[in-house]
């Protein structure tokens, strides 16, 4: 039976063990300078090297070159690998190096056994070493028997308790140890490793498939071994990204960061064709999905701060970080959008009567953002029994010919570009609104009509403070405008024709202290459409209109 690779490739010395410096440098150091402790506590994610290092410390305490020589001889506190001890443990064969598996030994009773052995001296070794691996497993009865023995153990006994739940462990027992946590391990130390082993077992492996390998391993060197032992199973002797995508059923990171880039570049039709392309390949889609949510996640992280991509160590390598960095600049708000769409649609697929089809919805809808907002924005609108909108439709109908053709010819007009002063400090005074008022309506109208409409019967007030405070005609403008989407569209606006942050507020008529007049250009369709019109006879359609929406007929 062929040896697996995570025992095959384990660490013999320290200087084997990759990522965990901090640990290594401190225990080697405890050995050189003869301050060996009598009970060690290891903890962190599976696959991060806890037994291994365990093994590697009891054999080197243990190694019969290391006893013979003097401290100032160790100057690396490794084992020999030479002598009896150093063999017979690396063998699993010395009776002085005793692991237990704390879920399968649980009980009180385990652990009073246990406290019976320790009196024994050790057989061939200077140390009993005891290794009691998921030590969090011990039922509570079992903790309060290991207490004792942990606070006097006999002088030639080592306790190494590894856990990947310190939670679990009653801090009396914490207390009792020297605690070592041990790191999820980098990409890159995780590649480095697995290039190393490929190499050793005469395997020609494409970096893209190591790199997929050592995500998947989510920071963990055992689970990154056992699945390229399952690559390797394939009898080929050059493994290829394909392969690999089989193996874990995930897709490459190419396909991930080309749908991010298409979706930022609102290039729909080569989305779309991505997806579809994925279906016929037969990927999962869900997984692409969860891959793709992962890989945003990155981006709005290194958006927000590139000094923030040091936490995602363990997730990218440092090309993959630099290329996420061009991609994030300044795309947080885009980034956060396409981070909402994608999670709402995530485990759709599954039940999707065509399982392409979420995704190719949030494609879609991403391209199509900003007309998809106003059409909410004029629904929303719609549900007001005295919305500006309805008023709006039921007049446009009465409109004639000769209007809707001036309605035409104003619409076809060409609009001038506002013109941003790059100066933030540039003071703004009521009357600059006021002259470039019609401007500030009409750059609205593109992110939401319905603003647009509401500001036609409003009035610039004063700016104060940096605050620009707009009268409204009438109670509903003030709370629909006062609502923190539609301030934002209007400061937007605001700084884009000023080039000066403006903060807005609204007030009534009787707040302002004014009366608004009507719009000035009477001939303007938009103050068609929003002023009063008498009807010709009664029965007629604005009647009907009026009932419905609670109005009256003025009179001249």
């Amino acid at each position: 039976m062929s040896q697996t690779l995570y025992r095959k490739y384990r660490p013999q010395i320290f200087s084997d063990v990759i990522g965990q410096n901090h640990i290594v440098q401190t225990l080697t150091n405890s050995i050189k300078n003869n301050r060996i402790g009598h009970a060690y506590l290891f903890t962190g994610s599976r696959g991060t090297g806890k037994t291994s290092v365990a093994r590697l410390f009891a054999k080197t305490v243990n190694c019969i070159k290391n006893a013979d020589l003097s401290a100032k001889a160790l100057a690396t506190a490794e084992p020999c690998l030479k002598c009896e001890n150093c063999k017979n443990i690396q063998d699993g064969r010395s009776l002085d190096i005793i692991e237990i598996d704390a879920a399968s030994n649980t009980g009180v009773d385990n652990i009073r056994e246990l406290r019976e052995t320790i009196k024994l001296p050790p057989t061939r070794a200077k140390f009993k070493v005891y290794i009691i691996d998921e030590v969090h497993m011990l039922s509570t009865g079992a903790f309060n028997a290991l207490l004792k023995t942990l606070e006097e153990p006999p002088a030639h006994v080592i306790f190494i308790l590894a856990t990947t739940e310190i939670h679990k462990v009653p801090d009396t027992i914490i207390s009792r140890c020297q605690r070592f946590d041990f790191v999820r391990l980098s990409l890159e130390n995780i590649i480095k490793k697995l290039s190393s082993i490929a190499k050793s077992e005469g395997v020609e492996i494409e970096k893209n498939a190591l790199e997929m390998i050592a995500i998947s391993a989510e920071g963990g060197m055992r689970d990154a071994e056992s699945t390229l032992a399952q690559v390797i199973s394939l009898e080929d002797k050059k493994i290829t990204s394909k392969e690999v995508e089989e193996i874990l059923g995930t897709t490459d990171r190419q396909n991930v960061e080309k749908m991010a880039n298409l979706l930022l570049k609102k290039n729909i039709g080569e989305a779309l064709t991505l997806v579809n392309k994925l279906t016929d390949e037969g990927y999962n889609l869900e997984i692409f999905n969860k891959s793709f949510l992962n890989y945003l996640r990155q981006l709005l992280i290194i958006s927000v701060d590139e000094n923030l991509s040091k936490t995602l160590s363990l997730e990218l390598t440092s090309e993959q970080v630099e290329k996420a960095k061009d991609v994030a600049k300044e795309k947080t708000a885009e980034i956060l959008e396409m981070l909402k769409e994608f999670s709402e649609i995530q485990n759709k697929s599954r039940s999707a009567f065509i399982p392409q089809l979420p995704l190719e919805m949030a494609i879609v809808k991403l391209g199509n953002y900003e007309i998809i907002e106003s059409r909410k924005s004029k629904v929303e609108s719609n549900k007001m029994g005295d919305s500006i909108e309805k008023q709006s439709l039921v007049t446009e109908s009465l409109v004639t010919k000769k209007e809707v053709k001036e309605i035409k010819e104003i619409e076809e007009e060409e609009v001038e570009e506002p013109v941003i002063k790059n100066n933030s400090n540039i003071k703004i005074d009521i009357d600059d609104v006021k002259d470039k008022w019609k401007d500030i309506i009409r750059e609205t109208k593109p992110f939401n009509h319905s603003i647009s409409l509401f500001l036609l019967n409003c009035e610039p007030v004063k700016v104060e403070d940096n605050y620009l405070s707009i009268a409204t005609k009438y109670k509903f403008y003030k709370d629909k405008l006062s609502e923190n989407q539609n301030k934002l569209t209007i400061e937007k606006v605001l700084a884009t024709i000023f080039g000066s942050g403006l903060r807005v507020k609204y007030l009534s008529e009787d707040e302002a202290g004014i009366k608004i007049k009507t719009p000035a250009r009477k001939d303007s369709p938009s103050s068609q459409l929003l002023s009063p019109v008498k009807p010709k006879e009664n029965g007629s359609l604005l009647n009907d209109a009026m009932e419905m929406m609670g109005g009256k007929i003025v009179e001249e």
